[in-house]
């Protein structure tokens, strides 16, 4: 029997199956950029356990999961501290920063909104 590819099923799963609500999964950087080259609306949310304001806006991002309308987005959450390289690219120097795609364009950017209804507005814009 063949061992499971994890990576790959996971990119299969998220990706070939109809998203039924916004999704918010770990960062992985070839999952984030097959999605972006696919034309797929992204986030990256900059994020640390330890740092409130960040608790607070992964709260109100995940108080959008149910919402169909916005079904066409995954989250990628990525930790602020072991992502450097990643902060870099996209000029990233405050915890609690969410950068929203469409495809390969950036399309909004926020940090420090926790309001899910500031953030539902920001991933609007994407769509």
């Amino acid at each position: 029997m063949k061992p499971i590819h994890w990576p790959a099923l996971l990119a299969v799963l998220l990706f070939a199956s109809p998203a039924l609500a916004l999704d918010v999964v770990p960062y992985q950087a070839e999952q984030f950029a097959q999605a972006r080259a696919a034309g797929k609306v992204t986030a990256i949310q900059f994020h640390s356990g330890w740092c409130p304001i960040c608790v607070m806006q992964e709260r109100g991002v995940r108080t959008l999961q149910d919402d169909k309308e916005l079904a066409a987005v995954t989250v990628f959450q990525a930790d602020f501290s072991k992502e450097e390289v990643l902060r870099r690219q996209f000029n990233v120097t405050s915890f609690s920063t969410l950068v929203i795609f469409k495809g390969n364009m950036e399309r909004a950017r926020t940090t420090g909104d926790f309001r899910a209804e500031q953030l539902k507005a920001l991933f609007a814009k994407a769509l």
